[in-house]
Parts: C-alpha cells; structure tokens; sequence
C-alpha cells in the first residue's frame, strides 16, 4: 500500500467540527448551555487554522520536492 501526505485541512477542520460536537455533549451531560453565539466564531477560526496550515503545506511542497535533484552548475 501506498504512503500518502496527510492532509492537514481536513484533519483540523475534523478537530474543530469534533470540538464542537464533544462540547454540546458535556453541556446535555452537565445541565449547561453552549451559547450559540460561541460557536459560529469558533468554527470559523477552526476553519481559517485550517486553510492555513493547507496553504502552508501546499507551499512548502511546491518550494521543497524530493524527487528533484538540485541543479549544479556544470564543471567546464
């Protein structure tokens, strides 16, 4: 089986969405309320750490590829 890069957007956004879930699941636990006015922030900012870290990775993929050699300049 082939290995592959993970894939860290949809890892975090994972995370952050589980996040979400979990904390509405201790508030029925616990007899206390998420405020709706918590969540929508903290998805989007779960979101946006998201598409960063995609973008970074993307970019230090493009910048940085194992399978090119370095090109030298030939000896005359």
């Amino acid at each position: 089986m082939k290995r592959h890069e993970p894939d860290w957007t949809s890892f975090i956004a994972g995370l952050t969405f589980c996040g979400i879930a979990l904390a509405y699941l201790g508030g029925e636990i616990t007899h206390r309320s998420l405020e709706l006015r918590w969540v929508a922030p903290i998805l989007l900012i779960g979101l946006g750490l998201a598409g960063l870290a995609g973008t970074l990775v993307r970019a230090r993929r493009l910048s940085v590829r194992p399978d090119e050699k370095l090109s030298t300049p030939e000896a005359e």
